[in-house]
């Protein structure tokens, strides 16, 4: 049972304001109607804008004022130059110095209001998109995430979402502007020489739309980019993590090698989309080069001519300048958006829906304080294949039931079934003769403590590592907690006791420490049903001893469910069954299930030639 199902008995008096802070915006609930599988597209970023869209429209605003502003210059420049041809007059050069520097000093003003709004609609959108991703994540199940490695999902969540960052910073802070300044200098150039605008546009409109098609080529090369960024940053997490395994056994070379090959990959994948994607970006600038010549001729001869102001000419020239410069900005809006497009199917699998989520009809339910489980012809599959098969299991409340057999035998799967880690395929489980599907997961999850084998550890100090799941948890709790698992021994050697950081997965601890912190966390926790799935594994002996006679009045008051390899924990349990291929094949006591000579009694036969006695339950 993964630890983020392990909840907060006090999560229920948090206040309306810190539920609503906590609620990431697209997704209520696991059941919310929004939480479907959908697509992270253009229409689908479009919700989160319009979310902002006060923001948004205010940059959009200021952008049209500066980019009107922007495109009057040349034109009032020009007559300026015309007013010096015409003669010397002070009072009309200190007017349109005046005008010059009014528009000037407005055009400032709004292109500092858009690239400000711009920035908040910017972080505002992105900061949603990664809470609500992270929400989803969260409540996804486990087969998700055997399905993308952590390295992966951390890169779709940085990587992947900084484009979409960078494209709504770079839309809202240049298209208001670009577009405005594109259609004022097409009106007013065409006040000057109408037909020399329409040849002027009308080049800029082909080549813009060449640059279009090209753009939209080139976005599944940008995936493969991405995907590619994806696998190197999954091989640095996976040797990161397992540094002292690479060492331990002389891999750093080859290990080395192997990043080097994929890395070597990345670099091909970006610059063969580089290569490409370049040209495309430098049409316009290209375009209006080849533009500002025809024009200095045509325009040149007309002006000589007498049939055009040399004053128009110097519009015709700004004009060209002020064109490549909004065809360059809407060009990097364009190739941010085809990027943005193939970053954002790779962001679609964090969209996907969990299987396990609330039934329509499941109510919260007050945590009972005691439970009675009923397992009826319940089946399991997993990947086509029957783990589980009509198991019929009624465990009373406060009895400690303990699960043996092989490794393989379904004894994990079976506890997972409570949960609803995954729901079986056939029958159902009850608790308190309520099918656990009809309650509400927050509080069937609440009920259930769950120790697993290999116990994973937050890199915080050991105490919220205890607390887990239980913040409100007194300092009286912690410490009872600590010392039924037997954690206290260990605290003094501990450089800052229970304040010590226990590093990444708990590096700092060792395999029997780790098992004794998950147990203190479930001791922590008050649990109505406690589960122990070969919790005592990395724990010595004598050590495993004391603790399961400190629990032994904690496990009475509980039901519990106890897996282990070991048969002496577990033969003072109330009731064992042995599990096969499945199945469970006997059940009884232990004295009972020693008479049978069956499978049981091979196993207490095994280990008694093999293992040391240790104390029962």
């Amino acid at each position: 049972m993964p630890a983020t199902h392990l909840r907060n008995h006090s999560s229920d008096s948090r206040s309306t304001s810190e539920e609503e802070e906590a609620e990431p915006l697209p997704f209520a609930s696991p059941t919310s109607p929004l939480l479907q599988a959908q697509e992270a597209n253009l229409r689908w970023l479009l919700t989160y804008v319009v979310r902002h869209r006060y923001a948004a429209l205010t940059a959009l605003s200021f952008g049209a004022v500066g980019g009107f502003t922007l495109a009057l210059e040349p034109f009032l420049i020009g007559d300026i130059v015309d007013h010096l041809n015409e003669g010397l007059n002070f009072q009309r050069v200190l007017s349109d110095i005046f005008r010059l520097l009014l528009l000037t000093a407005i055009t400032v003003v709004a292109f500092f209001g858009q690239r400000y709004f711009s920035g908040v609609v910017g972080y505002a959108v992105t900061y949603d998109i990664r809470k609500a991703f992270f929400h989803n994540l969260l409540t996804l199940d486990q087969h998700f995430y055997d399905r993308y490695s952590t390295g992966d999902l951390i890169s779709r969540m940085h990587s992947d979402q900084t484009m979409i960052w960078r494209l709504l910073a770079l839309t809202f802070s240049s298209f208001g502007s670009a577009m405005t300044a594109a259609v004022m200098s097409f009106v007013l150039l065409a006040s000057v020489n109408f037909q020399l605008t329409i040849a002027v546009y009308g080049v800029v409109v082909v080549i813009t739309a060449l640059q279009l098609w090209a753009g939209t080529m080139l976005v599944r090369v940008f995936e493969t980019v991405q995907a590619q960024a994806g696998r190197i940053s999954a091989m640095a997490q996976d040797c990161f993590s397992g540094i002292q395994t690479i060492k331990t056994f002389g891999k750093t070379a080859s290990v080395n090698r192997a990043f080097a090959r994929e890395n070597r990959e990345y670099r091909r994948r970006w610059l063969f989309f580089r290569r490409r994607n370049e040209p495309i970006g430098m049409m316009p600038q290209a375009l209006i080069q080849l533009l500002t010549g025809t024009v200095l001729l045509f325009g040149g001869i007309s002006t000589i001519q007498g049939s055009m102001k040399f004053g128009n000419l110097i519009q015709f020239l700004l004009y060209l300048s002020l064109i490549r410069q909004m065809l360059l900005r809407l060009g990097m809006i364009f190739q941010r958006l085809q990027q943005t497009r193939g970053a954002m199917q790779r962001l679609t699998p964090l969209l996907s829906q969990a299987k396990i989520q609330n039934s329509p009809k499941a109510v919260m339910q007050d945590p009972p304080a005691s439970c009675h489980i009923s397992f009826r012809n319940v089946s399991l599959t997993l990947a086509g294949v029957r783990v589980l098969e009509r198991i019929d299991l009624e465990i009373p409340v406060g009895q400690v039931l303990a699960i043996v057999g092989a490794t393989g035998s379904g004894k994990t799967n079976l506890v997972n079934l409570l949960g609803r880690v995954m729901d079986p395929a056939t029958g159902c489980i009850a608790i308190n003769d309520i099918d656990i599907r009809d309650w509400d997961l927050s509080s069937l999850r609440r009920l259930i403590a769950f120790v697993p084998q290999t116990t994973f550890l937050f890199s915080q100090e050991l105490q919220e590592n205890v607390r887990m799941g239980t913040e409100n948890l007194p300092e009286s709790g912690l410490m009872h907690a600590v010392k039924i698992s037997h954690l206290a021994e260990d605290i003094p050697d501990l450089p800052h006791g229970l304040a010590t950081l226990v590093g990444e997965k708990g590096v700092m601890l060792s395999g029997g420490q780790k098992q004794r912190v998950a147990i203190a966390r479930a001791v922590a926790r008050d649990p109505a049903i406690l589960v122990l799935d070969d919790a005592l594994s990395s724990v010595d002996t004598k050590t495993a001893s004391h603790i399961l006679r400190d629990l032994r009045q904690f496990l009475h008051s509980r039901t519990s469910l106890i897996i282990a390899h070991r048969v002496a924990t577990v033969k003072d349990a109330d009731r064992i069954i042995v599990m096969d291929q499945g199945r469970i094949v006997e059940d009884g006591r232990h004295e009972d299930l020693l008479k049978r000579d069956g499978f049981y009694a091979r196993m207490v036969e095994r280990e008694m030639k093999e293992e040391p006695r240790i104390a029962p339950i």
